[in-house]
């Protein structure tokens, strides 16, 4: 009896250990699943300014130098041999010269060698490339002083704008013949300059020191990227040429040719991109840092909670985006793991363009102050903006959805960087009643006789901007039933299009840090020319261009380090003054993964951060 009880529970031991190794047993081991929201706008480095093309770059592309590990402020060699330092000589004329050394024997995709010309090309072709609204004026500033090509053409040509160059003022159309001598000096005696070869070495020559410029080149930035100049060129990029390169500067992003394809010296390559679907990579063998462990990663772009939700608990995603609010969902999922409190350099904002491009523009309704649309200057009236700065109810949201895992900034510099600054004076607090008696005067208390309707926008799938955009909806409802805001999900590359277009009246929009400065927010924010700020229309600008131009400028010259906070911190009353934007929340971020997964290590600039990851630097075992 006691022998057949022995053998009966050994048998059961058997099958238990038999279950748990079963269970244990990692699902698809030579391919990494990550579903996420929000697919890439672009394959081009130098067109790439959104985290979800530059998570991609960031595995298919190669630069001079990256942070090491989780550091902000230390650097690794990577493409480049040694990193500039006065010490080791490579930094050299008070900041002005930077030398590196270039890797031998690397490969790109395709088998071709890189070279120190490809370097330099990259750099040339991204200056000349600069996309409206794009990265390239991080390079612009340091080595030419200014902040796009364009603004060197019309100093050099006599116009006053860059479209005056160009028949019937298409600035993609033909170059009128009496200009071209001009544009092709902009070039050879500007953009021509700034690089050279002297060897196996590359030689910058910036404008003026600029303390964050290894920060800008390093890789998370995907406009540091480097390319392969032969390739590139076969491709139909630019031809390496002075004559002719505004024939290749701003282009659709449809219509530039290296859009949906790539060609780097990263760990993987790009297989297959169905926009908003998937993007499929695979690990390249001649990698010159070896192999990467996981041979192919799938990116799969699914906007629905649920699906990603169900792919993690059955082990068909080994990692996956989870908005704050479903977070308790997977904390006590079986074989998930999940990495909280991590601090992140970015925010969300809620923007009001001063100017809406009315143009085939369904979005604010009869386009008039009627009660059934706004017209295209309806946030020009300072007490709309502050309205809707008291509408928002900024606790409640970050209590309630994010569950406390974020952090209220009264404007564009996030928590951590000089500058900021928790000035109670400078937030805006909740208040109906406030909110009611901005309305109320904004255009001579028409508004609030008519009433108003628009639609306002989030990018489809990200449920935390959604509940953003719902409450301020419910509030100013509840205020006035003749305020109709329309909450509108789209496409994070159609999102994209219209806010470049300057059609979306109040959209929210986040921003993940460039590099660890002020200076990558306050312009973002509020310059004239800032990627986000550039696009409030003609009114802003102007604005812009006479009260927070001179301070910028400032702020970027400025060495003193508590004379620099104190113009940051000037910056953000006027923001807060003027009620630019609606400054909603500083993600606290998390990370959600199975337990499988292992290798991955946070940097708060790294693209796609925290819920991506280093592809290379993964593995999948128990």
């Amino acid at each position: 009896m006691k022998r057949n009880l022995v053998i009966l529970l050994s048998f059961i031991a058997l099958i238990m250990v038999f279950t748990v190794f079963s269970f244990a047993e990692v699902k698809n081991p030579d391919t990494l699943i990550y579903a996420t929201i929000g697919g890439p706008e672009t394959m081009d480095p130098h067109w790439s300014y959104d985290t979800a093309s530059g998570e991609v770059i960031f595995q298919t592309y190669d630069n001079l130098i990256a942070y090491k590990g989780e550091s902000l402020s230390e650097f690794v060699p990577m493409l480049a041999t040694e990193v500039p330092t006065v010490e080791n000589g490579l930094l050299k004329d008070n900041g002005l010269t930077y030398i590196f050394p270039i890797r031998e024997g690397v490969k790109f995709h395709n088998g071709d060698i890189l070279t120190p010309e490809d370097v330099v090309y990259t750099f040339k072709r991204g200056l000349v490339f600069d996309r409206a609204g794009g990265p390239m004026w991080m390079l612009f500033e340091p080595l030419l002083g200014v902040h796009s090509i364009e603004e060197i053409a019309v100093e050099v040509a006599g116009v006053e704008n860059y479209g005056d160059l160009f028949e019937g003022g298409d600035s993609r159309g033909e170059l009128k013949p009496q200009y071209k001598e001009a544009m092709i000096k902009v070039f050879t005696d500007y953009i021509d300059k700034v690089a050279e070869v002297d060897g196996d070495k590359v030689i910058f020559h910036l404008a003026q020191p600029y303390g964050a410029f290894l920060n800008i080149i390093a890789h998370c930035g995907s406009w540091g990227s480097i390319l392969d100049k032969k390739w590139a060129i076969e491709q139909g990029a630019w031809d390496g040429k002075a004559d002719g390169w505004w024939k290749y500067h701003d282009p659709e992003n449809e219509k530039d040719p290296l859009y949906a394809i790539e060609n780097g010296t990263g760990p993987y390559v790009l297989k297959k991109w169905v926009p908003e679907e998937v993007l499929l990579l695979e690990r390249f063998d001649d990698y010159w840092r070896g192999p990467a462990k996981i041979k192919n990663v799938q990116i799969k772009y699914v906007n629905e909670w649920t699906t990603r939700k169900l792919m993690l608990q059955a082990g068909d995603a080994d990692i996956i985006y989870v908005p704050i609010q479903y977070l308790k969902e997977v904390e006590e999922m079986a074989g998930v793991r999940v990495t909280k409190g991590l601090p992140t350099l970015s925010n969300v904002v809620s923007m009001f363009p001063w100017t809406i491009n009315a143009e085939g523009n369904s979005y604010i309704g009869s386009g008039k102050l009627d009660g059934k649309g706004i017209p295209p200057d309806f946030f020009s009236d300072i007490h709309v903006r502050r309205g809707f700065s008291y509408l928002f109810p900024y606790e409640i949201f970050i209590t309630k959805i994010q569950h406390g895992q974020a952090i209220r900034n009264p404007g564009p510099i996030p928590k951590g960087l000089l500058g900021y600054t928790d000035d109670p004076a400078l937030f805006y607090e909740f208040s109906l009643l406030k909110a009611t008696e901005e309305f109320k005067q904004a255009w001579n208390g028409e508004l609030w006789e008519k009433g108003c309707e628009f639609n306002i926008f989030y990018n489809e799938g990200n449920d935390v901007r959604k509940a953003a955009c719902d409450m301020l909806a419910t509030y100013a409802k509840m205020i006035n039933p003749k305020f109709n805001l329309i909450p509108v999900g789209v496409q994070w590359s159609a999102y994209l299009k219209a806010f470049l277009t300057e059609k979306l009246p109040i959209f929210t929009i986040g921003w993940l840090a460039d590099y660890p400065d002020p200076h990558n927010w306050a312009p973002v924010y509020m310059g004239s020319k800032g990627d986000y700020s550039a696009y409030f229309g003609e009114a802003y600008r102007e604005f812009a261009r006479k009260n927070v131009d001179p301070l910028l400028e400032k702020g970027l010259k400025e060495t003193d380090p508590e004379k620099r906070a104190e113009i940051y911190k000037e910056l953000t009353k006027i923001a807060h003054d003027q009620a630019i934007s609606l400054y909603l929340y500083q993600p606290i971020g998390h990370h959600v993964e199975r337990t499988w997964v292992k290798g991955w290590y946070y940097n708060a600039i790294m693209p796609g951060e925290p819920a991506g990851a280093d592809f290379y630097s993964l593995t999948k075992e128990e």
